[in-house]
């Protein structure tokens, strides 16, 4: 069975997503200009920036990306450079305390 694989936006957390599209919204991008280059609504972008609710899809975050590259590379290198980070951390920890989440056989 084949699995689809979304690269990159697979890897990316909701806090990074939020991130991004801060980015984009910080070098002045209107929510409204964001949600028209993306494909969405304007209520929809507001809602990614709600942590209690959605946030957006694979198929968004790569148009995501694909405009903070055009806006500054660098930042969202810098923002993908730390989730990656952090899941490096997140992965030492549980290989490290794996013991503690081994099913008795």
């Amino acid at each position: 069975m084949k699995h689809r694989f979304d690269g990159i936006s697979e890897f990316v957390s909701r806090r990074g997503r939020v991130k991004l599209i801060k980015l984009l919204l910080d070098r002045g991008m209107t929510q409204t200009e964001l949600a028209g280059e993306i494909g969405v609504s304007q209520p929809a972008v507001n809602k990614w920036l709600d942590p209690h609710e959605t946030h957006p899809c694979n198929e968004n975050l790569n148009c995501i990306l694909k405009l903070a590259w055009e806006i500054d590379k660098d930042c969202m290198m810098e923002i993908l450079r730390k989730e990656l980070a952090l899941f490096e951390k997140l992965l030492y920890y549980f290989e490290h305390r794996e013991s503690a989440y081994r099913l008795e056989t």
